[in-house]
C-alpha cells in the first residue's frame, strides 16, 4: 500500500500533498488537491484506519525535542493506493 495526505496552512500554497518518494505539491484549493490525488488512483482510508495515522504523525511530530523544524500542517485528509502483488 501506498500512502500520501492532504495537509494545510503553508505559504507556498493553501493545501499540500504528500505523496509516494517524497513528493510534494501545493495548491491553492482543496478540490485541486484532492483531484490531483484521486486521479493518481488513491482513495480515502476508513475513518479508524484514517484517525490511527493521525494519532500516530501526531505523537510523532510530539515526540521531537524542541519540535519539528519544519512546519508540518495541519493534516486533513489520509489516502492510500493498494500496490499490485508482483506477478511471477
Amino acid at each position: 500500500m501506498s500512502i500520501a495526505t492532504i495537509s494545510s496552512g503553508f505559504e507556498k500554497g493553501d493545501f499540500l500533498v504528500r505523496e509516494e518518494k517524497g513528493q510534494r505539491v501545493y495548491f491553492d484549493f482543496f478540490e485541486e488537491a484532492f483531484n490531483y490525488i484521486a486521479y493518481k488512483g488513491y482513495i480515502r482510508m476508513s475513518k479508524e484506519d484514517e484517525m490511527e495515522w493521525m494519532d500516530t504523525m501526531n505523537n510523532v511530530h510530539a515526540s521531537v525535542k524542541g519540535g519539528m523544524k519544519y512546519n508540518t500542517g495541519k493534516l486533513l485528509m489520509v489516502l492510500y493506493r493498494p500496490i499490485p502483488e508482483a506477478q511471477s
